[in-house]
C-alpha cells in the first residue's frame, strides 16, 4: 500500500519536528534568557495555538482539501521551528511557539483525518501503525538533538538541517493526500452522529491520554525520588516505555484483526493498571522495568483506536475534534497531577492514574464501531 507508506512519512516528520526543538530546550532557554515563568507562558501559547487549530481544521479541510490544509500546517510549523533559534527574548520564544502550535495543530489533525480516510479505503486498522511512525520520528529527532548537543552544533544550523530533511519527507508524503474520500461526509454531520457514543470515546481517550502522558511528565521524577532509582535508571525506564509504545503501535494491525479494538484496548488498559501497581507498590529491580514495558504496550493502542472508532462512526471533522480532546489531556493531565502531588505527594498522584486506566477498560465497548467497520 504505497499511500500508507507515504503518509507514514508525514507522521514521522511531525514527531521529529517536536522532538528536535525540545531536545535542545536548555540551549533555547539560554539563548532567549527565558526562566521557568517565561517557559510556562510560552508552552501555554503552544498549547492554546494547537487546540484552536485542531478545532478548526475539520471544517477548513472539508472546504479546501486535506493536501492544501496539511501542507499549510507543516509549512507554518517548519517556519516557526526556524524562528525558535532566531528568538532573542522570552516574548520572541512565546510567539515562535504560538506559530508552532497553530501549524502543528493543523498538521496533526489533518494527518489523522487522512489516516482515517485511508482506513475507510482499505477497510483495515492503520491508525496505530501511523502513530508508531510518529514515535519513531520522535525518537529519531531526540537522538539527533542529543548528537548535535554532544558535537556542539549550534541551535540554528541544527534546526535548519532538520527543516530541510522534514520538508522533503513531508512533501513526498503529501503527494497522496486527497486521493481518498472519507467514508462519511461532513454533510451527514454532527446532528446525525451518535453523540453518546462519541462522548464515551472522548472520555476514554481523555483518560488514556493522561495515563500515557504521565509516564513522560512525572514518572522519571517519581522513580528517582520515591523508588530511589538513579537518574540513569529512571531514564532507562522511560526509554523502555517509549520503545514499547512504538513497537506496540507498529505491530497493532494483526491484533486488531484478530482480537478487535474493544478486546485489545480493554486488555491493554488492564495490563497498564497492573503496571501502575508494580510501579507504586512492587519490588524494585527488573520488576520496575517490566512495568515500563507493560505500561507502554498496554496504553499505546488507546489514542489510535479512539480515532479509528470516531472515523468509522461520525463525520471526518469529528476526527480532528477527537485529536484535540487527546491533546487537551496532555495539557490538563500534567497540571492536575502536579497540583495533586503538591497537595498529597507524588506517590498519591501516580496512584490516582489507576482508576483512569480502569475507566478505559470499562469504556472500551464504545470502540465497537471500529470493529464493525472492519467487518468483525
Amino acid at each position: 500500500m504505497r499511500a500508507t507508506r507515504t503518509v507514514s512519512l508525514v507522521f514521522a516528520g511531525s514527531g521529529a519536528t517536536q522532538a528536535s526543538w525540545m531536545s535542545r530546550l536548555p540551549a533555547v532557554l539560554e539563548q532567549t534568557g527565558t526562566g521557568v515563568a517565561g517557559l510556562s507562558a510560552a508552552l501555554t501559547m503552544l498549547g492554546l495555538g494547537t487546540l484552536a487549530a485542531m478545532t478548526l481544521t475539520g471544517p477548513v479541510t472539508a472546504r479546501f482539501g486535506s493536501r492544501r490544509v496539511a501542507g499549510a500546517g507543516f509549512t507554518g510549523t517548519l517556519v516557526s521551528l526556524l524562528a525558535i533559534p532566531l528568538a532573542q527574548s522570552p516574548t520572541g520564544l512565546a510567539l515562535a511557539l504560538l506559530g508552532m502550535g497553530v501549524g502543528g495543530g493543523v498538521w496533526d489533525a489533518g494527518m489523522n483525518m487522512q489516516a482515517s480516510a485511508l482506513e475507510s479505503r482499505y477497510d483495515t486498522h492503520l491508525m496505530s501503525g501511523f502513530h508508531g511512525w510518529w514515535s519513531i520520528g520522535s525518537m529519531t529527532g531526540a537522538g539527533l538533538g542529543l548528537a548535535a548537543t554532544a558535537l556542539s552544533v549550534g541551535l540554528l544550523p541544527h534546526l535548519i538541517a532538520v527543516v530541510l530533511i522534514i520538508a522533503v519527507l513531508c512533501a513526498v508524503g503529501l503527494t497522496v493526500f486527497g486521493e481518498d474520500k472519507p467514508g462519511r461526509s461532513d454533510a451527514a454531520g454532527p446532528a446525525r452522529s451518535p453523540l453518546r457514543r462519541l462522548a464515551a470515546i472522548g472520555t476514554l481517550l481523555f483518560c488514556g491520554a493522561i495515563v500515557e502522558g504521565a509516564a513522560g511528565d512525572w514518572l522519571a521524577v517519581y522513580l528517582n525520588q520515591d523508588r530511589l532509582l538513579t537518574h540513569a535508571g529512571a531514564a532507562f525506564w522511560y526509554a523502555l516505555f517509549v520503545s514499547s509504545m512504538a513497537a506496540g503501535r507498529l505491530a497493532a494491525e494483526r491484533p486488531h484483526r484478530t482480537v478487535g479494538a474493544v478486546g485489545l484496548v480493554r486488555a491493554g488498559s488492564l495490563v497498564t493498571g497492573a503496571s501502575i501497581v508494580l510501579v507504586v507498590a512492587g519490588p524494585t529491580g527488573i520488576w520496575l522495568y517490566l512495568a515500563a514495558l507493560g505500561w507502554g504496550a498496554g496504553i499505546c493502542w488507546v489514542f489510535p483506536a479512539a480515532l479509528s472508532a470516531t472515523g468509522a462512526l461520525a463525520a471526518p471533522s469529528a476526527v480532528a475534534l477527537m485529536t484535540a480532546v487527546g491533546y487537551s489531556a496532555s495539557i490538563v493531565g500534567p497540571l492536575a497531577i502536579g497540583r495533586l502531588a503538591h497537595a498529597a505527594g507524588l506517590h498519591t498522584a501516580i496512584v490516582s492514574l489507576l482508576p483512569l486506566a480502569l475507566a478505559v477498560a470499562l469504556l472500551a465497548p464504545a470502540l465497537a464501531s471500529a470493529d464493525r467497520e472492519a467487518g468483525r
